[in-house]
């Protein structure tokens, strides 16, 4: 997948999943990160976290289907 090889380290899993509101369907890529993703949390990086959010963007880009909106989560362990 094209982008950029340090944010796409940050990426832990990703997956597609559906918003149906009535007959509509909406399919979400989510993007799992261990980033961290608030101000107020330590290591926080804004910049990191555009280049994540870039990334993201790229691999739906590349995508064969159409992805309507990018969901980013944080990794659970």
């Amino acid at each position: 997948m094209p982008g950029d090889p340090e944010a796409a380290r940050h990426i832990t899993r990703t997956w597609f999943e559906w918003e149906i509101d009535g007959l509509a369907r909406k399919v979400i890529l989510v993007v799992e990160t261990d980033l961290a993703m608030q101000p107020d949390e330590q290591d926080y990086d804004a910049l990191t976290l555009d280049m994540l959010r870039t990334e993201a963007i790229a691999r739906s880009r590349a995508s064969r289907g159409a992805i309507d909106r990018i969901r980013i989560v944080p990794v659970r362990y």
